[in-house]
């Protein structure tokens, strides 16, 4: 009897730990709201309660929450999002509209879902993007009368920002650790490309974006990311306004003489996977069309960067957002073929933190970066 009386004891005990681990556990997470977070705009956002529902207005907020582990959270995403391999299971997600046109009314439907109840726990990512329609500030007015539904303006894109805006999306999403995980993975991978190509010589890079003619032709200022890239990479923009996208004509291109001449392109592979196949026929047809439309340009045999062959096509994707990483040694890579560097691997870890397979056998950019 004595002995029983001592199993009953202990399993009380135990279960009385076990009952205060939890709502410790409870009160903890609950202690943490309202939470107030200050978003890349500046604009202080009070979150009542944990995030339940995510809506995403464009790749870069999809692939941070992704990357987070919390893509069961979106409910509804811009119609572009769907489009990449990368958010392939996302396809069956609400769409909200597009990036550049959302749909305020689609958001609110997805938000209530009929209720009446008011409720807290949904939040909308989308673009700082001042003065703009489909920026945080215009998205959040939009919203105001439909209630219920926190706005925070996050780039993802822009180096110097990232880990705080990572961090800062994990404490509201609750993923605090995964977010030091990848930013530490992140973080690391920058420093090797910095590195590897401090204190070489920096050769003078035109980076080209979209173009309409020879007469306006998109560039990358320094307030741009690939800008800032490009700068830790171990390059120098010929173009140094701070405007982040400047339009200049091709005779000024020709005036800068760049040692280096970088096509960034969304150009989509024929097989719909990420990057490029060079046993593609298609691919290498459009990748050639593309890179010989700057070679035989007016005056361009008299810039150095096509007389020495340093003119590339590079996937834009891989610039913007956390596989920056690769893209960024790649860059560097590009522009100092003899430093050792493995972009590849950590697009490989990239797509394993992603919960994606790795592929294999393609490039990102054209012609191929030469072998250290």
């Amino acid at each position: 009897m004595n002995k029983c009386k001592h199993q009953i004891a202990l399993a009380l005990i135990l279960l009385g730990f076990f009952l205060a681990v939890s709502v410790s556990c409870v009160c903890s997470e609950e202690s943490k709201y309202p939470l107030t977070v200050t978003d890349s705009a500046g604009r202080e956002v009070s979150i009542t309660e944990p995030v339940q529902r995510v809506i995403v207005i464009n790749t870069d907020s999809a692939e941070a929450v992704t990357i987070l582990g919390a893509s069961d959270l979106i409910v509804g995403l811009a119609e572009g999002i769907k489009d990449a391999y990368e958010f392939r299971n996302l396809k069956n997600r609400t769409s909200v509209g597009t990036w550049t046109e959302i749909d305020y009314e689609k958001i609110g439907e997805v938000v209530h879902n009929g209720s009446q109840n008011m409720s807290s726990d949904a939040l909308v990512l989308c673009f700082v993007y001042p003065g703009k329609p489909n920026g945080v500030e215009a998205v959040s007015n939009n919203l105001a009368t439909i209630g219920g539904i926190n706005v925070l303006g996050l780039d993802f894109y822009k180096e110097e920002n990232l880990s705080r805006e990572m961090k800062l999306l994990g404490s509201v999403l609750g993923r605090e650790k995964e977010a030091e995980e990848v930013m530490d993975w992140h973080d690391k991978g920058v420093a090797e490309a910095e590195s590897a190509a401090s204190g070489l010589d920096r050769p003078k890079v035109f980076v080209e974006g979209s173009s309409k003619g020879l007469g306006e032709i998109t560039t990358f200022g320094k307030q741009s990311g690939s800008a800032m890239l490009l700068q830790k990479a171990g390059g120098d923009n010929v173009m140094q306004k701070d405007e982040a996208y400047p339009k200049v004509d091709w005779e000024w291109v020709v005036s800068q003489n760049p040692d280096v001449i970088i096509k960034t392109d969304y150009l989509k592979s024929s097989d719909g996977l990420p990057g490029w196949s060079l046993s593609s026929a298609e691919d290498v047809k459009a990748l050639e069309e593309k890179r010989n439309d700057i070679l035989t340009r007016p005056g361009a045999q008299n810039i150095s960067a096509v007389k020495n062959d340093r003119v590339y096509i590079v996937s834009a994707q891989t610039l913007f957002g956390l596989d920056n990483v690769a893209g960024l040694q790649r860059l560097a890579k590009l522009l100092h073929p003899q430093i050792s560097l493995n972009p590849e691997e950590a697009y490989a870890e990239y797509l394993h933190f992603m919960g994606q397979e790795e592929q294999k056998d393609r490039i990102f950019v054209y012609p191929e970066i030469a072998k250290a």
